[in-house]
C-alpha cells in the first residue's frame, strides 16, 4: 500500500458496513473489503500524482473514479474476487462502491480539493501574520504601478502573461497560437467600448457583485491592481479583490468574480477560471480564493423595479459619459471614451423618493467632473454562487515550466516574426444582389438591390446632454 494512503484501520472498519453491505456475486470478508478500499485509495493517490496538471479539468474526479474502477475491476476479476458478467451489472455495482469510497477519500486526501462549498474558519496566528505582511507588500506594489491605460501601463502589461489568459497555454494548439500572436502584436488602442457585449457586462457588474459579497459575508474587499509574480517576472495577475477586513474569517482570501450572461451556473469552476485563480494565488502568495458567479437581470422600465418585491438584492447603476471637450472645464477629470458607472450603495432605501434624491445628487456631482448622465439602469440579482478554491502548489510546480516555455517562444518570435501564428479568418463577402421588380411607368427608371453581409459595426448614436 502507498505511504500516502489516507486510510487507517478504524476508518476502514467503519466503512465496511456502511459502504458495501451488498457484496457483488461473491461473498466478501471484512478483510477483502478493507483490502479493496486500500487499493482504491492507493490507485487514487497514483492517479493524482501522475495527472496533477489535469486537475484544472472540471471532470478530474470523475475521470479519476472511472480510471480506478476500470483498473481494479479487471484486477479483481483476474484474481477471482469479482465475476465479469455479460450485462455489466457487476461492473456497475463495483463502480458505485468506488464512488462511495471516493467521497470518504476526498475528505482526507492530502492534495487540496479542486474546489468545495464555501467554507470559513478563523485564521490562525501564523497565517494571520503572513497575510498581514503580504497585503501590506501588495499594497505598496499597487501604489507604485503606472497609471492605468497610460503608455507606461501598456508597456508593463505587454511584458506579462496575465492569469486570465494562461489557460490557453494548456489548451489547443490554436489557443496557444492565439496567445503568442496577441502578446507579440502588443496593445491595440480601442477608440470605443462595446457596451452590449458579454465581456463588458461582466465588467459593469463586477462592483455590484463585490457589494453583495461584502454584505452577505460581512467583510470588506480591497483592490490591488496588477501584480507581477516575484520570481517568474513574465506572470501577472489582477485579482478582482482580496478580503482586507482583519475581523473576518475570510481575511486574506482572494476573490474572483464571473458575471454570467448565457450559461448555466453549476458551482463547478470552469477550467480556465480554475487556472486563473491558481495563478493569482501563486502570484500574490495567498492560499485561498472565493470564486463567485452571479447572474443579473435588468428591468425594462423603472416602474417594474419599484413593483418587484421578489428579489432580495436589486439596485441602480448610473451610466455617465464624457461631455465634448469644448464644453468641459479645464480642470475636468473626464477624458476617456469608456463608459463611467456610478453604483448606488446597498444602504440606500429602495423607495422612489430616496433613490431619486441619490440620482439627482450624483447627477450634480458628476456634471462638475464633465460627465453627462446617459442612462439609468435598474438591476436585480437572479442567481449567486460562491465556492472555495484552495491553492494547489503541486499543480503550479507542474504548470510553470509550460508557461515559461511559451513565454520564451513569445520573446523569440517578437524578434524573428510571429505572423504565422495569426488565425485564418473567413470574412463574409459583401455582395450586391439585384432585385427584379415589376416595372411601372413610375419606377421604370429605378433598379433595386439588396446588399448582403454589409458591415454595420460603425454606427452613430445621438445623445442629448443634460
Amino acid at each position: 500500500m502507498s505511504d500516502t494512503s489516507v486510510s487507517n484501520g478504524s476508518e476502514t472498519s467503519e466503512m465496511s458496513d456502511d459502504v458495501w453491505n451488498d457484496p457483488i456475486e461473491i461473498e466478501f470478508t471484512e478483510d477483502d473489503i478493507a483490502e479493496c478500499i486500500e487499493s482504491i485509495y492507493h490507485t487514487h493517490d497514483e492517479y493524482i500524482n501522475n495527472n496533477i496538471l489535469h486537475m484544472s479539468s472540471p471532470n478530474f474526479y470523475e475521470d479519476m473514479t472511472n480510471y480506478t474502477t476500470e483498473i481494479l475491476f479487471q484486477t479483481f476479476c483476474g484474481a477471482g474476487l469479482l465475476l465479469n458478467d455479460a450485462d455489466d451489472e457487476a461492473y456497475d455495482e463495483f463502480k458505485d462502491f468506488v464512488e462511495d469510497v471516493t467521497e470518504v477519500y476526498l475528505e482526507f486526501c492530502e492534495t487540496p480539493l479542486r474546489s468545495m462549498k464555501n467554507v470559513d474558519a478563523d485564521v490562525d496566528t501564523n497565517a494571520f501574520v503572513h497575510i498581514e505582511n503580504q497585503l501590506c507588500h501588495l499594497q505598496k506594489i499597487n501604489e507604485t504601478q503606472p497609471k492605468q491605460k497610460t503608455p507606461e501601463w501598456h508597456t508593463f502589461r505587454d511584458g506579462l502573461l496575465s492569469a486570465s489568459t494562461l489557460w490557453k497555454v494548456f489548451s489547443s494548439e490554436a489557443q496557444r497560437n492565439s496567445l503568442i500572436y496577441e502578446k507579440c502584436k502588443g496593445h491595440t488602442q480601442r477608440l470605443f467600448t462595446n457596451t452590449a457585449g458579454a465581456m463588458h457586462w461582466g465588467v459593469k457588474y463586477e462592483p455590484v457583485t463585490v457589494l453583495i459579497y461584502e454584505d452577505l459575508y460581512q467583510t470588506k474587499v480591497g483592490e490591488f491592481g496588477c501584480i507581477q509574480h516575484p520570481a517568474f517576472k513574465y506572470i501577472g495577475a489582477s485579482p478582482d479583490g482580496i478580503n482586507i477586513d482583519k475581523t473576518s474569517p475570510k481575511y486574506g482570501r482572494m476573490l474572483e468574480i464571473k458575471n454570467i450572461v448565457n450559461r448555466e451556473i453549476t458551482g463547478i469552476p470552469k477550467e480556465e477560471y480554475w487556472i486563473q485563480t491558481q495563478i493569482q494565488m501563486e502570484t500574490c502568495d495567498l492560499d485561498e480564493c472565493d470564486f463567485a458567479e452571479t447572474r443579473f437581470g435588468e428591468y425594462s422600465e423603472e416602474d417594474s423595479f419599484y413593483e418587484d418585491d421578489s428579489h432580495e438584492y436589486k439596485g441602480v447603476i448610473l451610466h455617465f459619459i464624457s461631455r465634448p471637450q469644448n464644453t468641459v472645464n479645464s480642470n475636468t477629470t473626464a477624458s476617456s471614451n469608456d463608459p463611467i458607472y456610478i453604483y448606488m450603495p446597498l444602504s440606500v432605501s429602495l423607495d422612489k423618493e430616496s433613490i431619486s434624491a441619490w440620482i439627482e445628487e450624483e447627477r450634480v456631482t458628476q456634471r462638475e467632473r464633465g460627465l453627462a448622465l446617459l442612462n439609468t439602469i435598474y438591476w436585480y440579482l437572479e442567481q449567486f454562487s460562491c465556492v472555495f478554491i484552495p491553492r494547489n502548489r503541486k499543480w503550479f510546480q507542474k504548470a510553470q515550466p509550460h508557461i515559461e516555455e511559451l513565454w520564451k517562444t513569445i520573446e523569440k518570435e517578437r524578434k524573428e516574426g510571429f505572423e504565422h501564428r495569426a488565425a485564418k479568418k473567413r470574412e463574409p463577402k459583401t455582395t450586391v444582389v439585384r432585385v427584379d421588380e415589376p416595372k411601372t411607368t413610375l419606377n421604370s427608371h429605378i433598379q433595386s438591390y439588396i446588399i448582403e453581409n454589409l458591415d454595420m459595426t460603425s454606427s452613430v448614436r445621438c445623445v442629448k446632454m443634460d
